[in-house]
């Protein structure tokens, strides 16, 4: 653990257990103990009261402490004082089992960031607007870490904090409540009501190595509509983030500079964050129509401009110190060869090309060698509307409509087309990937006395749900197989030996006509919920819900969760849940051919993903993708014992069978293509390798979340304090084989190989703990927050994959614990006329650096081949200290 002011680890614990003001709790539930307080000023038939839940329940009475799930509420209050504006990295450091990595190099990944919750895939969670679904992002995860490898959920990061009133974060399974993805948990994301007058926020922050600048101006003006309560807001956000760079020296980069070449990049490439400009757009508004009608509308549009460096290429060969002692395919000759092979221009009469005559290098136009520069253009738009009201008997409904869609345009510049030789641009547009939805729903509630000790709420709906997916064409150029691919060349004497090139915009080839393709599917729903206080101190639910998709059938899921209070200080609760995740347009009809040099092939080949039920894959084993199923339970304790303090310990069980994956590669061989050949496969002949998604392990995932939050107001002024604990394990359970048909002739193979097993179930940690402390008093406030994870391991392969020839020389991937590491964020606010508020702060105050990689490490570098340092997987990020100054006004 690298850390300045060394905080040790037996220190953060004591630290824990002395505080006075500590309380486990998820820093979700920060207000929680104020909500309380705050409640019991009210009257009872307050309808705005803060306290008041609405995810996971359909009853309109529910508070934070009476839930039966267990559920975190944030205010506006906690999301001013978090250090970045970021949507997502905001939700990390309120919610322990929420994490995010920064997938470097990792293509469209390092752009929309794959998050987890409770060690489980950005998909297996359900994303909510005011209730409603938000739309997923475009990007299939493809090279989304091990995690969320193949997921593909929402873009979290299209929603600005100011936006936001509150957020809740209901932690069960809730797919008999709002269907496909509520695995992991639901994510509600309440927007403000704020109807009159303007607050604006700037923001100006960077890492204390003075890189990474990050400038946040944001405002939302709200204005009253109609008399009758009804408001209209607009909140709009402009961000500009800069790159920060922690890498180390590629190991080409010192003898390249000896032979008088010096990188455009001093290291090679740049590793931290992306370049980011983005602009967003969020409205919500109401409009009461009577005592008890309202139509309602809301949405959001943005657009955001991301760049990221990719690996660098050498215009010539070097030899670095090489990586011994680590047995077959771990080490390394150190020889480092020229990253695009000569290109020879002059033809013979016989067709080959000649050695001796006119030749073309990638140097003539990049002569310091050169790193691709990958961009993206993340479009984001959806428009919601509705009426909902209740009529005079009492019964309560709700009618909507949603579109949302996600574009993402693809860019590549400073590189080439190998393919192409002289005649390549350096500039390509890739081509775009477009994510549609549709939703319409009617949901009806209806309170029936029945002589308990509360109403019965029945609640019932239906829904409608429309998702296409689409694959447009990039530049010719970007995806071309340009002449100068495979050239047989001919030396002096008359012997030939064979030249290729990468095929493509290097780096990244555009979506070319193989991987155009669009397709979607309709889906109807329809749900029960009862829920009733049976007696004054138990309370009882349930929910089925059914669901038919056109692709792959129906299924049926239900809930059922029951709450007793033993008293007025101690209750107790649990749930048991089945749920599903659907499989997505995007994993369905992903398709894609590349030409690359898989395993050292001498000639370039086809690498096709196909889709599960063509007849390339349904050869070599696929079958149509079904649903994800789970099953979980959880159980807790709610303590109220007064004073202040809230204490909530849940533990949860989550099972999910069926869980969908990207195959490893199969080799095609000439047999294989004779027999696809006469399947009908019009472009057997081209292919050389094949992946598919495929329905292909499952996972056990259980955990504990502790809550305790303490509110104190005292003569010196007012503390909030609260401690967020979870504990996360999982366990990959089952993996199913693959067989190819018996006209391939294949031998069965399992879907995930040993190392993105190892590391589904040990790159996250299992500890994460926040504490945090509000401090006010008078125009004076004060935010500290403690936070702490727990060891990790990570496994990655030789380089020469696990081929069962040295199977025995390492039986297992080849492991690394990381160090437990501790940080901590600071912010101090002055608020001046009750409108006026400024304020410096710190993330990561003490600057604090992951535990950094040992393997395949360059000795005369320190980092690894493509200049990283730490892993990937770290929740402290590679950022280390940054500092920001806020100012905020309210008109």
């Amino acid at each position: 653990m690298n850390m300045n002011g060394s905080i040790s680890r037996a220190a953060m614990v004591v630290a824990l257990l002395a505080s006075s003001h500590t309380a486990w709790a998820a820093s979700a539930a920060d207000d929680v103990g104020a909500d309380v307080q705050a409640a019991e000023a009210q009257d009872d038939e307050t309808p705005e009261r803060a306290d008041i839940v609405v995810t996971g329940t359909r009853r309109t009475d529910r508070t934070v402490i009476e839930s039966s799930v267990p559920i975190d509420v944030f205010t506006s209050d906690d999301l001013k004082t978090q250090p970045s504006p970021q949507l997502q990295t905001i939700l990390q450091t309120l919610v322990p089992s929420f994490n995010q990595q920064r997938n470097l190099l990792g293509d469209a990944s390092a752009f929309v960031r794959p998050p987890t919750l409770r060690g489980l895939p950005p998909d297996q969670i359900l994303v909510l607007i005011n209730g409603k679904r938000m739309h997923r992002s475009a990007l299939v995860q493809v090279a989304g870490g091990q995690l969320a490898q193949g997921s593909q959920g929402p873009d979290l990061s299209q929603i600005p904090g100011q936006a936001l009133g509150r957020i809740e974060v209901l932690r069960d399974g809730a797919s008999a409540l709002y269907g496909s993805d509520a695995i992991a948990g639901v994510i509600n994301l309440g927007l403000s009501t704020k109807d009159s007058g303007l607050d604006m926020q700037v923001r100006y922050g960077q890492t204390y190595q003075g890189d990474g600048q990050d400038t946040q101006v944001s405002a939302i003006w709200g204005s009253k509509l109609g008399s009758d309560g009804g408001y209209f807001n607009v909140t709009g956000e402009f961000i500009d983030q800069n790159v920060f760079d922690r890498s180390s020296p590629r190991p080409e980069i010192a003898p390249l500079v000896a032979a008088g070449i010096t990188p455009d990049i001093p290291n090679g490439n740049r590793l931290g964050q992306p370049e980011n400009r983005a602009y967003r757009l969020v409205w919500n508004a109401s409009l009461p129509l009577g005592d008890k009608d309202e139509l309602y509308l809301f949405g959001n549009w943005g657009t955001q401009r991301q760049g990221n460096d990719f690996n660098y290429r050498r215009p010539i060969g070097v030899t670095a110190t090489p990586i011994t002692g680590r047995g077959p395919g771990f080490g390394n000759t150190g020889a480092l060869g020229k990253s695009i092979n000569t290109t020879y221009l002059d033809r013979l009469p016989n067709g080959n090309f000649s050695e001796t005559g006119r030749t073309f290098e990638a140097s003539e136009i990049f002569p310091n060698g050169f790193t691709p520069f990958f961009e993206a253009e993340n479009e984001d738009f959806s428009i919601v509307g509705g009426y909902k009201g209740e009529t005079n008997g009492g019964l309560r409904y709700d009618l909507s409509a949603a579109s949302g869609t996600n574009k993402i345009r693809y860019f590549m510049s400073n590189t080439l087309n190998p393919s192409m030789g002289p005649d390549s641009p350096t500039s390509f547009y890739l081509g775009k990937l477009v994510q549609t939805e549709t939703n319409l729903n009617l949901d009806l509630s209806y309170p029936v006395e029945l002589g308990l000790a509360s109403t019965l709420n029945i609640a019932g709906g239906v829904e409608f749900r429309r998702e296409s997916y689409e694959v447009g064409l990039g530049d010719r150029a970007s995806w071309l197989t340009g002449p100068f691919a495979a050239q047989t060349v001919q030396r002096a004497n008359g012997t030939t030996f064979l030249s290729t090139k990468p095929v493509g915009a290097n780096g990244f080839p555009g979506f070319g006509p193989d991987s155009v393709t669009s397709g979607g599917r309709n889906s109807i729903s329809a749900y029960l919920d009862l829920e009733a206080d049976v007696l004054e101190s138990v309370t009882l639910s349930g929910a089925l819900r059914y669901d038919r998709f056109t692709d792959f059938g129906d299924t049926v899921n239900g809930k059922i969760s029951a709450r007793w209070a033993a008293s007025d200080a101690i209750a107790v609760r649990g749930n048991f849940n089945t749920g599903f995740r659907a499989p997505t347009p995007g994993q369905q009809f992903t398709q894609n051919v590349q030409t690359a040099f898989p395993n050292g092939s001498p000639v370039p080949v086809a690498v096709a993903t196909v889709r599960p039920d063509s007849i390339v894959g349904i050869a070599y084993g696929s079958s149509a993708l079904t649903p994800e199923k789970s099953t979980s339970f959880s159980g807790g304790l709610v303590l109220t014992p007064g004073g202040g303090f809230t204490f909530t310990l849940d533990y949860y069980n989550i099972k999910v069978k069926d869980r969908i994956g990207i195959t490893g590669n199969f080799n095609v061989t000439a047999a294989n293509r004779t027999a696809l050949l006469g399947l009908g496969v019009a472009n057997a002949l081209d292919l050389g390798q094949i992946n598919f998604f495929t329905n292909g392990f499952a996972t056990r995932t259980q955990g504990v979340d502790a809550v305790l939050t303490h509110r104190a107001t005292t003569g010196m002024g007012s503390f909030n304090t609260s401690l967020a604990v979870n504990w996360n394990k999982s366990k990959v359970t089952d993996i199913r084989s693959v067989t190819p048909s018996a006209a391939i002739g294949g031998t069965a193979r399992p879907l995930i190989d040993r190392v993105r097993e190892g590391n589904i179930e040990e790159s996250l940690p299992r500890w994460r703990a926040v504490l945090s402390e509000t401090f006010t008093s008078g125009m004076f406030d004060v935010t500290a927050r403690v936070n702490y994870a727990s060891s990790f391991t990570t496994y990655f392969a030789p380089a020469t994959g696990f081929d069962p020839a040295f199977a025995s020389l390492y039986p297992n991937p080849w492991p690394k614990t990381f160090s437990a590491e501790v940080w901590g964020d600071l912010e101090i606010g002055v608020t001046f006329e009750e409108k006026y508020r400024i304020a410096v702060g710190g993330q990561n105050i003490f600057d604090n650096y992951p535990e950094r990689e040992t393997r395949n490490i360059y000795p005369q570098t320190g980092g690894a081949a493509n200049g990283s340092f730490y892993p990937d997987t770290s929740p402290l990020g590679w950022a280390g200290g940054f500092w920001y100054v806020r100012g905020s006004v309210s008109f």
